[in-house]
C-alpha cells in the first residue's frame, strides 16, 4: 500500500510560523506583565493604643492625627496627615507616595491640646516605608505628654534694658517635683534666645522629664558671662497641669537679679 504525503506550499509555511511567532509573543506578553509588580501610590494604616490599653474617655482624648513626615521632628515638612475621632482605633492615610518616613501622631482633648504622642517609642519605630501599590501598618503606644515650660524675660527698670546692660549673658532652669526635693530637668538658656510672639522660650525637655502630674517648682538662676549667679533664683510653686498643657512663667531681672514679674 503506498501513502502519499501531501504537499505544503511555501506561502502555508509561512503562514504557519508567523502563527505560531505570534501566539508565542503573545504568551511571552502575558507572561512578562504576570510577573511585573505592581505600580503607584500606596498606603499606611495606623493603629494607637492609649496607655495602658486606656480607653479615650479615660484619658480625655477625643481625636487623634496621624501625619508622615520627613525632617526635624520638631520643624517637619509633613506630606501626608489625616485627623480621625479618637474611638476609631485608627487612622488611614492614602495615595502616599513610595517612600521612607517618620510618623507622628498626636492624642488632643476636646479643648485642642495635644496631650497624648507617639515620643515615646525610639525613632526606628515611627518609620514606616511606604511600598508601590502595598499597605504598610504600623502600631503605635502613646503616652502622656510632658508639661511644656515656658519662660520670658524682661530686663532693666520697665523692660527697657538689654542682656549686656544688667550683666546676664543666659539663664539656668531648674525644675523640681511639687515641694522641691526631686530634681527633674536642669538646663540653660541663651539670654539672648529670640522668643515667641508673647516673649515665651520654650525650655528643652528631650528626655521628657516633665512629668505633668509631678512637676510644681521652678527655679530661675540669672548667669554672668563668668557663670557666677546675678542675684538671687526667682522661685516658683504651682499645681501640677495636665499632661501637654503649658507652664509659663516670668521674670523681670536687674543688674541685682530676677524676681517673678508681678
Amino acid at each position: 500500500m503506498r501513502f502519499t504525503v501531501p504537499s505544503i506550499s511555501p506561502r502555508s509555511l509561512r503562514v504557519a510560523r508567523s502563527l505560531a511567532l505570534g501566539v508565542g509573543a503573545l504568551l511571552t506578553a502575558s507572561t512578562l506583565a504576570a510577573c511585573q509588580p505592581d505600580t503607584g501610590p500606596g498606603s499606611v494604616v495606623v493603629t494607637y493604643v492609649l496607655g495602658n490599653s486606656k480607653t479615650c474617655e479615660e484619658v480625655g482624648v477625643t481625636d487623634i492625627q496621624a501625619s508622615l513626615f520627613q525632617g526635624d521632628y520638631e520643624d517637619p515638612s509633613v506630606l501626608y496627615s489625616e485627623m480621625v475621632s479618637c474611638n476609631e482605633g485608627e487612622v488611614v492615610l492614602e495615595s502616599v507616595t513610595p517612600d521612607t518616613y517618620e510618623v507622628r501622631v498626636i492624642g488632643y482633648d476636646a479643648t485642642g491640646v495635644a496631650t497624648f504622642d507617639n515620643l515615646g517609642h525610639a525613632a526606628s519605630d515611627r518609620r514606616v516605608e511606604v511600598l508601590e501599590a502595598a499597605q504598610s501598618d504600623l502600631a503605635q503606644d502613646l503616652t502622656a505628654r510632658p508639661a511644656d515650660l515656658r519662660v520670658r524675660w524682661r530686663l532693666g527698670a520697665d523692660g527697657f534694658g538689654n542682656c549686656s546692660g544688667v550683666g546676664i549673658e543666659r539663664f539656668e532652669i531648674t525644675a523640681y517635683q511639687t515641694g522641691g526635693s526631686t530634681l527633674l530637668l536642669q538646663t540653660e538658656i541663651d539670654c539672648e534666645a529670640p522668643g515667641d510672639s508673647q516673649g515665651y522660650r520654650l525650655v528643652p525637655d528631650p528626655d521628657r522629664e516633665l512629668n505633668a502630674v509631678l512637676f510644681g517648682e521652678v527655679g530661675i538662676q540669672a548667669l554672668a558671662a563668668d557663670g557666677s549667679d546675678v542675684g538671687d533664683p526667682a522661685v516658683f510653686t504651682f499645681d501640677p497641669v495636665s499632661a501637654g498643657y503649658p507652664v509659663e512663667l516670668a521674670i523681670e531681672c536687674t543688674e541685682a537679679g530676677c524676681i517673678p514679674a508681678t
